[in-house]
């Protein structure tokens, strides 16, 4: 592999060294999952990953750091000679997982905008946002809204998001030497070849696949009228051709309206992620206030006469504390 070939994402990848395998991650085609399944094969801590503090809404997505990783690198971090030795002649395996361009785009809108996730909601007030709904054509309704808001302006900042972006540009399948590429619909044959790959060096069991499912409502066929379709099939059409997936509309769609039980799920949701984002806002401002006390108090000493050396050690303890304050306030990323 060279270096020119990387993906654009320098995040989205994650070497695992020992196992001579690489995974390229597309947000919305089973990352939390696969992230996990890697973490668990680097022996990472997920203590580590839950301690983050961020406006995620559940454990299971606080994988999505990547500050966080300790013990499995990036690509781009590599030199050149390990790039080098990164082909399938050498034995590795290097991977994605992609999803039908349509069913991503209705997933990632229900878990970021219909679900009103904490992350989106601070980064993305100007967008569309939709209601709470209560009946299927509120879902429609609000679903076709976000649509034509992409046929109208399809450089909006949303949509240059990971999570609306086109995955052959999060890819590059033309410049990166990827093993396969797999569909969702083939998990099963990746894990097969992943554990066919991975017991010549050591496993001996499989990890336990972790399952994350935020999207509770499936798609069902109202959401996909001929306007939906013309404008998904025209923005994304080289993810269609590059992978395989002849049809715009998602095969396997409901017929049925959405249950009450199930609208209702999606307001219990959507509370509990307005209510995690009010607690990380409150937390953000408590940190504002803080280093502005310790600003505040480093003026005052910096005009005060020459430190005698009482005040020079209260002077480090300040600027302690204030280093302290910083790495534990660092704002968390939505991912998944």
């Amino acid at each position: 592999m060279q270096r020119t070939g990387l993906p654009p994402n320098k995040t989205a990848t994650y070497v695992m060294r020992r196992w001579k395998t690489v995974y390229v991650s597309v947000p919305k085609a089973a990352c939390t999952s696969l992230k996990w399944l890697v973490a668990d094969l680097q022996e990472e801590d997920p203590e580590h990953f839950y301690e983050t503090p961020s406006a995620e809404t559940s454990r299971s997505m606080t994988i999505h750091h990547r500050s966080r990783w300790q013990r499995t690198p990036m690509l781009h971090e590599l030199d050149d000679e390990e790039l080098a030795q990164i082909t399938a002649e050498n034995g590795w395996f290097v991977f994605a997982v992609v999803r039908h361009p349509a069913a991503r785009l209705w997933s990632g809108w229900q878990s970021k905008f219909l679900l009103h996730e904490p992350h989106f909601a601070k980064h993305f007030p100007e967008a569309t946002w939709p209601r709470i709904p209560t009946s299927t054509s509120d879902v429609v309704e609000d679903f076709h809204t976000f649509v034509r808001s992409l046929a109208a302006d399809p450089t909006a900042p949303i949509f240059h998001d990971r999570h609306f972006r086109s995955q052959s540009r999060l890819l590059r399948p033309d410049r990166v030497p990827y093993s396969r590429v797999y569909q969702t619909a083939e998990f099963g044959e990746l894990m097969s070849d992943l554990e066919a790959h991975l017991k010549p060096l050591g496993l001996e069991r499989m990890p336990v696949l972790r399952r994350s499912n935020e999207t509770p409502l499936a798609p069902v066929e109202a959401l996909f009228t001929p306007e939906v379709v013309d404008v998904v099939g025209r923005h994304y059409a080289a993810d269609f051709e590059q992978f395989g997936y002849p049809e715009v509309v998602p095969r396997g769609l409901a017929s049925s309206e959405y249950s009450g039980a199930e609208l209702a799920e999606i307001g219990r949701l959507a509370e509990r992620g307005e209510r995690i984002g009010d607690l990380y806002r409150l937390l953000l401002e408590s940190h504002a206030r803080q280093r502005a006390t310790i600003r505040e108090l480093r003026t005052r000493l910096r005009a005060r006469p020459p430190a005698v050396p009482a005040q020079r050690s209260t002077l480090q303890r300040v600027r302690g504390r204030a280093g302290r304050i910083v790495r534990r306030a660092l704002p968390g990323v939505s991912g998944g």
